[in-house]
């Protein structure tokens, strides 16, 4: 009773996410009500790994875990609320981004994964309902379900290939590699880049061959590329047929200016092992250059905006 429902604004795999008060000091939280099945042994796997994580990180992009809770069998996570979250907000026509807000965001969530990388943790499922703006266009990253601690970025241990949601997930995982690092993160924030400015997700698969196809249609696949595919269990089942031009220029040079074509060409790096980390990121001549990038402020946007409610009216419109 120490928190208020107000209302439900999320649904993950184990549970429901509620805007709340907490009723002392009236302050906003999001509430993660974690399901525990009845049939099932103790607490779920993956809620006791995102709480193992999040007790172990603290930084400005990444969402606060403030305490746990549990009243009568029900386990709750308690964090910091934000106003959004990048999905509901590109699907506001009122929500309007220039080249100087996209840099300001962008950079907010490099920095949070230059840290995340930095204490070891990868987080496997960076896409854009999981990255959270408040009104004063502060970016944390969030949902830690599928994270994992690695030992460091050069070493590559197993883990499995079926993680990261289809659209952000990277050629080497939808090969079948099973040994990689926190460079998948990396190929899923280029997407995010792109989704910025197109206010919608760049490469819609609608399964691992054609999502393979439609990367490979843009990016193009070398002989270089081959080589080092090679390395991986289901390339020869899923190799193309000839060599693919890359449409990269052609796809996105009205959009990106030359700098900015670089940096997300470094994010899609098709060899993970060469791939730009985001420290290095940050560094890229893209932010140095005009236009600088410049806060924004999303007070101007009424209602607060996350990938459930976007969903919920896009099912009553139609």
């Amino acid at each position: 009773e120490a928190y208020e429902k107000i209302q439900q604004v999320g649904e993950g795999t184990y549970g429901k996410v509620y805007k709340a008060r907490n009723t002392v000091s009236g302050k906003l939280v999001a509430l993660k009500w974690i399901r525990i099945e009845p049939d099932r042994e103790g607490f779920p796997l993956t809620a006791l790994r995102e709480t193992r994580i999040l007790q172990y990180i603290r930084h400005k992009n990444v969402v606060c875990l403030m305490e746990m809770m549990t009243e009568d069998s029900n386990v709750y996570m308690v964090s910091e609320y934000m106003d959004h979250d990048l999905t509901g907000l590109l699907s506001r026509p009122d929500f309007i981004l220039d080249v100087p807000r996209i840099k300001f965001l962008f950079g907010q969530l490099l920095e949070g994964l230059r840290y995340l990388h930095a204490k070891g943790v990868m987080h496997r499922d960076i896409k854009a309902s999981n990255i959270l703006i408040n009104k004063h266009g502060i970016l944390k990253v969030t949902d830690f379900g599928l994270a994992r601690f690695t030992l460091s970025n050069e070493r590559l241990l197993d883990y499995s290939n079926r993680v990261i949601t289809l659209w952000y997930r990277p050629p080497e995982l939808l090969l079948g590699a099973t040994r990689y690092n926190t460079a998948v993160d990396m190929w899923g924030a280029g997407c995010i880049l792109l989704e910025l400015h197109l206010r919608k997700a760049v490469f819609q698969g609608t399964d691992e061959i054609s999502q393979l196809d439609v990367i490979w249609n843009t990016l193009g696949v070398t002989e270089l590329n081959c080589v080092g595919f090679a390395i991986y269990p289901w390339y020869e089942m899923l190799k193309p047929k000839q060599l693919i031009p890359s449409k990269f220029v052609e796809t996105f040079g009205g959009i990106l200016d030359p700098t900015e074509q670089d940096l997300v060409l470094r994010l899609w790096n098709q060899n993970p092992l060469t791939r730009i980390t985001a420290k290095t990121a940050l560094q890229h001549p893209w932010f140095k250059e005009e236009p600088l990038p410049e806060s924004c402020n999303m007070s101007s946007i009424t209602g607060e905006w996350h990938e459930y409610e976007a969903k919920k009216k896009r099912k009553e419109s139609q």
